[in-house]
């Protein structure tokens, strides 16, 4: 992530009057600032796995996971966000939401399991388990992910066209100024 250049010239690459032995000089003066922000950083590495192995001594295995729950949860929007993923990812597990989904043998949607077969890229092979017209229940759902796919994959942004030289031009991907902005 690469700072911005200001409107007085100040910025990333301003130095480049400075002579040999004054970037040496800035370059050890950093070198040192560099190296102290780095023991602080390791420091509280430190601190934060003593804080985890009591937490784990003291609360058993899922503490962690719990306290980092927890953090989360001070925040009303990350809560909600957490919520909302961990609904979806259960929707499409197969898992109906407000349901004990352990207490009893999961009860298989033929259908919703062809759509995730094919959203994984799986073969269009139904377990041997299915009766037939489950199986041909399965294996429409796995058509239509297909289909659903395909139309995702057309819809993604197209390639770029390579230039006439051969070469690609950089400044037109927008992904690229993004990641170094």
């Amino acid at each position: 992530m690469g700072r911005k250049s200001q409107a007085n010239g100040i910025g990333v690459g301003h130095n480049s009057t400075l002579t040999d032995d004054e970037k040496r000089a800035m370059t050890l003066h950093h070198k040192r600032a560099y190296e102290a922000a780095d023991s602080l950083v390791e420091k509280a590495k430190a601190d934060r796995t003593a804080v985890a192995d009591l937490a784990k001594a003291d609360l058993g295995k899922g503490a962690l996971a719990d306290i980092k729950d927890m953090i989360i949860a001070d925040s009303d929007k990350k809560m909600k966000a957490l919520l909302e993923r961990t609904m979806r990812l259960a929707r499409w597990a197969g898992i109906p939401v407000g349901t004990q989904s352990s207490l009893f043998e999961r009860v298989s949607d033929p259908f919703e399991d062809g759509k995730t077969a094919g959203m994984s890229g799986d073969k269009c092979e139904p377990p041997t388990r299915l009766a037939h017209d489950h199986a041909q229940i399965w294996i429409g759902g796995w058509h239509e992910e297909q289909t659903i796919l395909a139309s995702a994959f057309g819809k993604k942004r197209a390639p770029a066209k390579p230039a006439a030289d051969g070469q690609i031009d950089l400044s037109e991907r927008k992904d690229l100024h993004e990641a170094t902005a």
